[in-house]
């Protein structure tokens, strides 16, 4: 399902009978520049899902409980430079499965990043059975 309108458009697909909800931590592989904080964003709604979040480096030994968060994202430009568009990848670090994928796509600087992210979150929640964000759009 994709949602769409004049403030973009997010696509979230989880890998049938995947429960979030069963793992405990999140690492979140930071990139090295990251000039909008996407990184720090999703760490953020991250933990609003429940989950305890670190970054990379993994432990030696992974456990089922554990997420690893991968993202990128590629920016343009409109009078101003602007996140145009990002990835968000969940992956089992156990068996190194992919279990969600969600992207965001907008062309222009119509809507802030923040807005962007707790969009693409809010599409992230609702599909994997967390509760919507609260007071947003």
């Amino acid at each position: 399902m994709m949602l769409a309108g004049c403030s973009g458009s997010v696509n979230t697909v989880i890998k049938p009978d995947t429960d979030l909800k069963k793992y405990k931590t999140a690492y979140v592989d930071m990139l090295t520049q990251d000039e909008f904080n996407l990184g720090a964003a999703i760490m953020a709604h991250m933990t609003g899902m429940g989950f305890m979040v670190k970054q990379t480096p993994l432990p030696k030994d992974v456990s089922e409980t554990d997420l690893l968060v991968k993202y990128d994202y590629y920016d343009g430009w409109d009078m101003r430079k602007y996140m145009k568009n990002f990835s968000i990848n969940i992956f089992d670090e156990k068996s190194n499965t992919l279990l969600l994928n969600s992207r965001y796509d907008l062309t222009g600087i119509w809507r802030g990043e923040e807005f962007r992210i707790n969009y693409t979150f809010n599409d992230i929640r609702i599909k994997a059975g967390y509760p919507p964000l609260q007071d947003f759009e």
